[in-house]
């Protein structure tokens, strides 16, 4: 049942990413406010913080990927010959996370796989490269998860381990800093984060292949969304969210309300902003918004990264 509530006024939101989409940024619907940002390049892992959870996920705006190797002893893997790498999925499933079977949990049982893993850390926002890391996770006891990780030559070695807190539902640490870094606001306070991150498309032939994206995911509980091409936007009210079918996938806005057109030959490329694509969300107080997208381009410099989004609470 949606709560007792004046519908809200139409509101233009301006997000900025930067020409580089450096940042990532979170939005909070009900204040109608950006609630924090962060360099994305800045962390490297998430921890569930849920208190069952035993979920890890990559960082995927660096177009992150693992793999899992044969060895069990850290100083064993010197090299990434014969690894078949993986990337988190953007839809957010469970199943479908590279290091999903890191652990397995059967009632009372708790059986600790105790592979390395290595962890190629990507690319920052101007292309340089990440570097790697090998990790061994190695428990997940009074709700702190210990793991221990190495350059690829055995240097920096580092024993650590992040505390779930629940005030997040993800908290995130750093290689570089070895070090949490909690860029997550707490999971009451944002909506939606505008951020680069890795999905799978697919060519021409049905072959799919990893590529970074720009656009949006929606936070890991409490929030469901909607889409529609066929209304016109102001035309929607409360009364229209009955007709549509709600996900929870976390890249279900995405990156889709925008092409790239123009000719690459001559370079006179850009994003046309798909505005038949509406956002019909759901939030946590059982709230209903509407939103559509109508630029991507910052309106006083004409530098891309700084997409616009009009908004309204049914």
């Amino acid at each position: 049942m949606v709560p007792s509530h004046d519908q809200g006024e139409v509101v233009t939101v301006v997000i900025p990413m930067t020409q580089y989409y450096t940042k990532q940024v979170y939005f909070n619907l009900e204040l109608g406010d950006i609630v924090s940002s962060n360099t994305r390049s800045i962390f490297d892992l998430n921890f569930s913080c849920d208190d069952t959870s035993t979920i890890i996920r990559l960082n995927t705006a660096n177009f992150a990927k693992a793999a899992k190797t044969m060895f069990e002893n850290l100083e064993d893997v010197t090299d990434t010959v014969g690894l078949v790498w993986k990337f988190d999925k953007s839809d957010g499933n469970p199943d479908s996370t590279v290091f999903g079977n890191w652990i397995s949990i059967a009632g009372d049982d708790t059986t600790y796989r105790n592979k390395v893993w290595v962890i190629n850390r990507g690319i920052d926002a101007l292309g340089n490269v990440l570097g790697l890391k090998k990790i061994k996770f190695n428990r997940l006891i009074g709700g702190k998860y210990f793991f221990t990780f190495s350059n690829m030559d055995n240097s920096g070695k580092v024993d650590d381990f992040v505390e779930k807190d629940n005030l997040y539902y993800y908290s995130q640490y750093s290689f570089i800093n070895e070090d949490l870094m909690q860029t997550e606001p707490e999971k009451f306070n944002w909506d939606l984060l505008f951020t680069q991150y890795t999905t799978l498309l697919f060519t021409d032939g049905g072959l799919p292949y990893p590529y970074l994206v720009t656009g949006v995911l929606q936070k890991f509980d409490n929030i469901s969304i909607a889409s529609d091409t066929s209304m016109v936007f102001s035309d929607i009210t409360l009364s229209d969210s009955s007709n549509f079918y709600f996900s929870t996938a976390l890249d279900k806005i995405g990156y889709d309300w925008k092409k790239l057109v123009g000719d690459v030959n001559t370079g006179s490329i850009y994003y046309e902003i798909k505005l038949n694509e509406n956002y019909i969300i759901k939030d946590y107080n059982s709230y209903f918004y509407k939103l559509r997208f109508i630029n991507f381009y910052d309106p006083l410099t004409g530098e891309k990264g700084y997409p616009t989004f009009e908004y309204q609470r049914l």
